[in-house]
């Protein structure tokens, strides 16, 4: 049931990530799977997906989260996990 629920939870994020892009790059030729420079994003378009996507979600988010993690797919798993923007060492001190 617990990943149930984490899979519903997921899809709503991939959701956002999906309308957010599509917002922002004025079309929705792309799937979720498709990295974000190859189908027409840019650097500017990144920044503004960020914001977006960070007043959605009421936090800030970094633009470098969309540069590694290009996909809408990867992008939306790294926003539904605890703490997206906390370095790695911050998270392996808190485990």
């Amino acid at each position: 049931m617990a990943t149930e629920a984490a899979a519903h939870g997921t899809d709503a994020f991939i959701a956002l990530v999906h309308q957010a892009w599509a917002d922002v790059l004025g079309h929705e030729e792309f799937t979720d799977e498709d990295h974000f420079f190859q189908i027409g994003g840019n650097s500017l378009d990144a920044v503004q997906i960020m914001g977006r996507l960070g007043t959605a979600l009421d936090r800030r988010l970094p633009v470098r989260l969309l540069l590694r993690h290009p996909t809408v797919h990867s992008l939306a798993a790294v926003l539904a996990a605890p703490e997206p923007h906390a370095p790695a060492a911050v998270l392996e001190a808190g485990a």
